[in-house]
C-alpha cells in the first residue's frame, strides 16, 4: 500500500475517533456535561449599599442602618437535595409555593438570576440555615438596607419610609437612579426628597458555586466591588426639642412647627397622632396599613404642610397691618365692645360675651376683641386685603422640602362669586374672613412662615429641614411704623396683665405672639397659639402650634408654647 494511501488511513481513523468523542460528549452526554459546567461556575451576586445616615443639626444621628437579610436561591443550582422542608419550617413559606417558585426560576431566561424567597429574615434564621447549606444547595443570603432609628425623637413625618422595587412599570420617584428589582427607594418624607443623596451606588460580589450547587464564599480571583455607601445628610431639627414636643402632644392631635426666624431652618416639626417608622423595617402587615388608612385620628396625614384649619385670630394681624400701612385708621380711632355686633338680620359674637367695653388697635389685638375687627374690616379694601395675606405667604406653598404640601385658601372675590354666585355672599362673609374663620383655611408651617416674616420685620427665607442649604429669600415691604406696631401688639398679648396669649411667658425673656381659637363644626374648637422668642435683640425661634379640640389659644396651645419657650431660652442660639 503507498504510503501516501496509509497516511490518509491513519488520518482518517483519528478523525473518526474524535468525531465519536466529540459526539459523544456534546450530543450524547450533552445534559451531564452541562449541568458540571454551569455548576461549577462562578455567580455574580449584587451588595445593596447601605444608605446615608441621617443626624440632626448637633451631629445626633436620628436615622441609622441595621442589618437585616434576604433569602434568595439561584434556579439553576438547585438539585434534588434540596430540603423544601427545612425551609418552609424556617421561613413560613409554603414548600408548594417554594417549589414552584423554583420551577419556574429554572426554566425562565434568567435561571442563574436570583429569586427571593423571604425578605427580612432575622440574624438567628439566617444562622440556622447557613449550618445546614449543604441540604440547600443554590441558597444565598444578603443584607437588606433596613433602617433603625435610635434617637428618642420620631419625626415620623418628616423622615418618611422606604418602599421596595417590585415592579418596575410602578411610580419610582427617580428613575434615573436605575433602580432593579429588589431595591429599596425613599418613598415619602426626606427620605424621597433627597433620595439621590441618601442613596449610595449597589457593589457585586462574585461567589464561587461548586458541581452540587453549594456555596464556597467569595470568589478570590474575581472579588468583585465593594458597594459605595450614600452620603450622610444633616437636618436642621434639634432632636431633644423634638422629643420634647412630641411628649408635649402625647394623646393630643394637631401640630407643632418650630424654626429659627432669620434662617427658615425648621428646628421641629410634629404632627399628631403619628405613626411607627420601624413597622417599614419588613413588609407591612396588610391589616395594619388599612388600620392606618382607615383610623378616623388619621395617623398617616402630615398635619404641619397637609393639615386644612381656619387660622382663627392669628389672622387679625393681617387686617390691623393692612390698616396700619394704608392709613385707614389710627390709635384714636375706638369701638365699643358689648360682646356682639349686628350686622342686618345677623349678629355676630366677640368671643367675650360681656365684652371688652371701649378698644382701639392694641387693645383689639391683645385681647383678640372680634368687635372691632367686624367693623374694621368694612373700612379696607378687600382686594387690599386679599392682597396683604398673600404678601404672608398665605394661599401659597411655603417651599418647604417635603412633598404633599396643601396651598390653603384666601378667599378672592373670584373665588366667592364661583362659589355662591355674584349676589350669594356679602359683607357678612368678609366679618368671619377678617377672625379667620369661613372659607379661610391655611396650614400650620404657613402660620408660623407669618411669624418668621413679623420677628424679621419681612427680611426671612423659605422653611427648610436640610441644615446650612440655600433657601429662597423672602421679602415683604411695609413701613417701619407697621412693623413697629406688629412687634408691639404681639408682644402685648404675651405680656401684658390682660393679654390673651400670656400662658406663654417666660420670664425673663422676650416673648412675642397671638392667640387663635379656630371654630370646629365637628366639635371642640381649635387652639391656637404662634409667636417668637427674642434673645439679644434677636429673633432665635418662632413657631405656632395647634391642637385639635384644644379649645381657647389662651389655653392649650399657649401652654404647650410656654414650654417650648422655655426650653428656647436656655438650648437655642444663633
Amino acid at each position: 500500500m503507498p504510503k501516501f494511501k496509509k497516511v490518509q488511513l491513519v488520518l482518517a481513523g483519528i478523525f473518526t475517533i474524535l468525531f465519536f468523542r466529540f459526539y459523544h460528549l456534546q450530543i450524547y452526554q450533552h445534559s451531564k456535561y452541562e449541568a458540571k459546567a454551569g455548576n461549577n461556575s462562578v455567580r455574580k451576586i449584587s451588595i445593596h449599599a447601605p444608605r446615608g445616615i441621617i443626624y440632626d443639626r448637633n451631629g445626633i444621628p436620628i436615622v441609622d442602618n441595621r442589618q437585616i437579610y434576604d433569602l434568595a436561591v439561584i434556579p439553576f443550582d438547585v438539585t434534588s437535595q434540596f430540603d423544601y422542608q427545612m425551609v418552609s419550617k424556617q421561613t413560613g413559606v409554603s414548600s408548594s409555593e417554594l417549589q414552584e417558585k423554583i420551577t419556574k426560576g429554572k426554566e425562565s431566561f434568567h435561571r442563574f438570576r436570583p429569586v427571593p424567597i423571604k425578605r427580612h429574615i432575622d440574624f438567628e434564621t439566617r444562622s440556622h440555615l447557613e449550618e445546614n447549606k449543604l441540604s440547600l444547595p443554590g441558597t444565598i443570603f444578603s443584607e437588606f438596607p433596613a433602617r433603625t432609628y435610635p434617637d428618642k425623637a420620631k419625626l415620623t413625618h418628616v423622615l418618611g419610609y422606604l418602599r421596595v422595587v417590585t415592579d418596575m412599570t410602578a411610580s419610582i420617584p427617580n428613575q434615573g437612579l436605575e433602580y432593579k428589582l429588589g431595591d429599596v427607594f425613599g418613598f415619602s418624607g426626606i427620605e424621597r426628597i433627597y433620595e439621590s443623596i441618601l442613596r449610595g451606588n449597589d457593589g457585586t460580589e462574585f461567589r464561587l458555586v461548586d458541581i452540587y450547587g453549594i456555596d464556597h464564599g467569595v470568589y478570590q480571583d474575581n472579588p468583585g466591588q465593594q458597594p459605595v455607601p450614600g452620603k450622610a445628610l444633616h437636618l436642621s431639627i434639634d432632636s431633644k426639642l423634638q422629643s420634647l414636643i412630641e411628649d408635649l402632644f402625647s394623646g393630643k392631635k394637631g401640630a407643632a412647627i418650630c424654626m429659627m426666624p432669620t434662617s427658615g431652618e425648621v428646628l421641629a416639626f410634629v404632627s399628631a397622632p403619628d405613626y411607627d417608622l420601624n413597622s417599614f423595617a419588613g413588609p407591612v402587615p396588610i391589616e395594619l396599613w388599612e388600620g392606618w388608612n382607615s383610623d378616623p385620628e388619621k395617623p398617616l396625614i402630615n398635619r404641619g404642610i397637609q393639615g386644612l384649619y381656619p387660622p382663627g385670630s392669628t389672622f387679625k394681624l393681617l387686617a390691623a397691618a393692612l390698616a396700619k400701612e394704608d392709613g385707614v385708621v389710627d390709635k384714636s380711632w375706638t369701638v365699643n365692645c358689648n360682646g356682639v355686633y349686628t350686622l342686618g338680620d345677623r349678629d355676630f359674637h366677640c368671643w367675650n360675651d360681656a365684652g371688652h367695653g371701649t378698644v382701639n388697635m392694641d387693645k383689639a389685638i391683645s385681647q383678640s376683641c372680634n368687635i372691632y375687627f367686624y367693623q374694621l374690616i368694612q373700612k379696607l379694601s378687600y382686594k387690599n386685603w386679599t392682597g396683604m395675606a398673600e404678601k404672608f405667604k398665605f394661599g401659597v406653598s411655603s417651599g418647604i422640602d417635603l412633598l404633599g404640601e396643601k396651598r390653603g385658601l384666601v378667599p378672592e372675590r373670584s373665588y366667592m362669586n364661583k362659589k355662591y354666585g355674584k349676589w350669594g355672599w356679602a359683607t357678612g362673609n368678609l366679618l368671619t374672613f377678617v377672625i379667620g374663620q369661613g372659607d379661610v383655611l391655611v396650614t400650620p408651617v404657613q402660620v408660623a412662615q407669618m411669624m418668621n416674616i413679623i420677628a424679621t420685620r419681612g427680611n426671612t427665607k423659605t422653611p427648610h429641614l436640610l441644615l446650612d442649604s440655600p433657601a429662597e429669600k423672602i421679602s415683604v415691604s411695609l413701613k417701619p411704623l407697621t412693623w413697629d406696631f406688629l412687634q408691639q401688639s404681639t408682644w402685648d398679648v404675651v405680656n401684658h396683665k390682660e393679654g390673651t396669649g400670656k400662658a406663654a411667658k417666660v420670664i425673663g425673656s422676650e416673648v412675642h405672639g397671638k392667640t387663635g381659637t379656630a371654630q370646629n363644626p365637628h366639635g371642640e374648637d381649635h387652639s391656637w397659639f404662634a409667636g417668637y422668642l427674642v434673645k439679644d435683640n434677636i429673633p432665635i425661634l418662632s413657631l405656632a402650634v395647634l391642637v385639635e379640640h384644644g379649645g381657647k389659644g389662651s389655653v392649650e396651645a399657649a401652654i404647650i408654647s410656654h414650654k417650648i419657650f422655655k426650653y428656647a431660652q436656655k438650648n437655642i442660639s444663633l
